[in-house]
């Protein structure tokens, strides 16, 4: 039985609070034409001094050609994301799965099979606080310890970072930047989070996807995992090509992948 998220970011010992930001994070996040972006706050970034100079997020990739990025995260969660990793597998395809190190730590095989299916692994904190609430040091933490558990399951250090909600202040960069963590958001948001059924998760993707956008889904619902295949034979059919979204990174200014 798939749970709520405000079930999942308790058990992860998240306030209720940040559950209930879950719960409207595509009306908090989204900004400026429908993009996700961090605040910058004036009174925060006077303060911060750092020599570590900041990186511009990344929402998308160039619109050149038809590259996109397929991404998920909160995972894994087992039950869920091996389904997502088998209609990946049958069509061939690659994405980028953001994890929590927490949820890593509980189902380790099952992190090392995202990797061994040739998928790119992602830092997304390692208890999914809302960072732009915590002290840096505290912040910083949540960072290198997702580093330093999957460096331990998998061998292997992330080089993406996406950030809890999509809340990252710009001024916080550094912190990220300094573990070789680059931050990556999204364009399209599959809004698979408030688990609205899967025709909905379906026309929300294929209508809002074009090239260069960075899909957000979460592999953590049964309805995510359900819709998955629908999604991506469609995407498929517009001849969209698949890449990970290290390769948009790649593109993109201050590249260091």
């Amino acid at each position: 039985m798939s749970v709520t998220r405000g079930q999942f970011l308790k058990s992860l010992g998240a306030s209720a609070g940040n559950a209930a930001l879950g719960a409207g994070m595509a009306a908090a996040a989204w900004i400026l034409g429908g993009k996700a972006a961090a605040r910058l706050e004036p009174s925060a970034a006077a303060a911060m001094q750092t020599e570590t100079p900041a990186l511009p997020f990344l929402e998308s990739g160039p619109p050149v050609g038809n590259r996109i990025a397929l991404t998920f995260e909160d995972g894994p969660t087992p039950g869920i994301t091996e389904p997502i990793l088998d209609r990946l597998k049958d069509r061939r395809l690659a994405a980028t799965f953001f994890m929590i190190g927490r949820q890593a730590a509980a189902a380790p095989e099952l992190a090392r099979r995202v990797l061994a299916d040739g998928h790119v692994v992602g830092n997304h904190s390692y208890t999914h606080p809302k960072l732009t609430e915590l002290p840096d040091a505290q912040a910083e933490s949540e960072l290198a310890r997702t580093q330093d558990i999957l460096a331990e399951i998998l061998n292997h250090r992330p080089a993406v970072f996406r950030p809890p909600y999509g809340s990252f202040r710009k001024n916080q960069s550094p912190l990220a930047r300094k573990l070789g963590l680059r931050v990556v958001l999204w364009s399209v948001d599959s809004c698979d989070w408030n688990q609205p059924g899967e025709g909905q998760i379906i026309d929300t993707i294929l209508t809002q996807t074009k090239a260069g956008s960075i899909i957000l889904c979460h592999d953590l619902h049964h309805q995510t995992a359900d819709s998955l295949g629908c999604v991506l034979d469609q995407l498929l059919e517009r001849q969209f090509e698949f890449v990970p979204v290290t390769a948009f990174v790649q593109d993109s200014p201050g590249a260091s992948i």
